[in-house]
């Protein structure tokens, strides 16, 4: 029977220590490579987790204003047209039965009625303004009705669109005889041409103020006699 002594039982003490030691090392380094990753010489086991892609969001433009702009304008344009017919009406050049007119017939055109081609004519008036001024105006909903004016034939205003806001054409007056024709060209998506209109003079003194319903082809006439001062 084989005796050990104290130093060789500690000899294969430290052996079989030694031989698990290397054994474990070599099992968990097997282990941390199949996990992979490395930093700063020590093996680290890294779980990844999967990506997400991350959107940048887009740079609000606090610079545009175009929709302020375009409401503000729409404002100021309502503004100068109540502010022209205000400044027409104290003048006189409105009056209140033809503003009580339009209110009654503003909604005609929606039924867009088919009527003859009948002039209309205001007659003869005298004058010793030197020149006449007639404003006009679209009084029913914008759609496009175009006049053209004439002086004894010879065209004054050419195809001009009436719209909502006020125009005013001024005139120059011939001494003596002055053939004036208002000529509806067009009527627009709704029938018939309409229209709004006052003609005065210099002194702001009314010839006529009336409205119009045209077929196209159609002419409000008015003869005007410029007396020689």
């Amino acid at each position: 029977m084989l005796i050990l002594t104290p130093m060789m039982q500690k000899l294969i003490y430290f052996i079989f220590v030694f031989i698990i030691s290397v054994v474990s090392f070599q099992t968990f380094a097997q282990v941390d490579g199949s996990n992979g990753g490395n930093l700063n010489g020590s093996s680290i086991g890294i779980i990844k987790a999967p990506a997400t892609e991350i959107n940048k969001p887009k740079s609000l433009d606090f610079n545009n204003d175009k929709g302020f702009k375009n409401a503000n304008k729409e404002l100021k344009k309502e503004q100068q047209k109540k502010q022209s017919e205000e400044d027409l009406k104290n003048k006189g050049i409105i009056t209140p039965e033809m503003i009580a007119r339009q209110h009654f017939n503003k909604n005609a055109e929606r039924f867009s009625y088919e009527i003859p081609m009948i002039d209309m004519d205001l007659g003869s008036f005298h004058t010793k303004s030197k020149n006449i001024n007639i404003s006009s105006y679209d009084f029913g909903k914008f759609d496009g009705d175009v006049i053209t004016i004439y002086k004894n034939g010879t065209m004054i205003v050419k195809n001009y669109v009436l719209k909502n806001d006020i125009k005013l054409f001024t005139i120059p007056l011939d001494i003596g005889f002055n053939k004036i024709e208002i000529l509806a060209v067009d009527e627009g998506k709704l029938r018939p041409n309409t229209g709004a209109f006052t003609i005065y003079d210099d002194n702001k003194e009314i010839v006529a103020s009336d409205m119009w319903y045209l077929a196209k082809g159609a002419k409000v006439i008015a003869q005007i006699v410029r007396i020689d001062k």
